[in-house]
């Protein structure tokens, strides 16, 4: 089993943040083989940011997406250059509507949330809107488990952030399950 996630937005959304904590979660909270790679432009804070995960239960030789499942996207510019690197029938595509307004109509498999408006609102910031994300990941396309990702967000986030972290992830996950109907 390979699974291989991509994350993508602009620096400062804390795209790199979260592909981090999903490969601890994976890698030391399910015994699984990670490869977390990441690249973000000159401008860091405000450019481009795009952070993959290669999740496996065998030893992984090559590091790099070769077939990405699951696509986490937080902005409409990532969305416009990354859309050519996903399966339109088949990866899972979570988009971050306060921020993704041109989804497009071929994309078969997607799961809009507004997270950075309910960052703001339920959580005091934008911060908390990429861990919202998170936890929507983990239950729309259960490759981890939320208490994997809850582990791993401690000693990895700011200690005074951790219970509105926490709770960011839990919304997300509840968020993903309305999405998918099981909630």
């Amino acid at each position: 089993m390979r699974k291989e996630v991509k994350f993508a937005g602009f620096g400062g959304q804390g795209v790199v943040k979260s592909a981090i904590i999903l490969s601890l979660a994976s890698g030391f909270y399910e015994d699984k083989e990670v490869a977390q790679t990441q690249s973000y432009g000159p401008e860091a804070r405000g450019g481009a940011c795009r952070s993959e995960v290669v999740i496996s239960d065998e030893q992984i030789d090559y590091i790099k997406p070769l077939h990405v499942d699951s696509f986490v996207v937080m902005s409409q510019p990532a969305m416009d250059q990354y859309i050519k690197e996903i399966d339109p029938e088949e990866t899972v595509v979570i988009a971050d509507t306060t921020l993704v307004r041109d989804i497009p109509k071929k994309l078969k498999r997607v799961y809009p949330l507004e997270a950075t408006r309910i960052a703001e609102q339920e959580f005091g910031g934008p911060i908390f809107a990429n861990i919202i994300m998170l936890g929507a990941l983990s239950s729309i396309t259960g490759m981890v488990a939320l208490e994997a990702l809850e582990e791993s967000l401690k000693g990895n986030v700011p200690p005074k952030t951790l219970d509105n972290n926490l709770s960011a992830l839990k919304k997300g996950y509840e968020i993903g399950l309305k999405l998918m109907g099981k909630a």
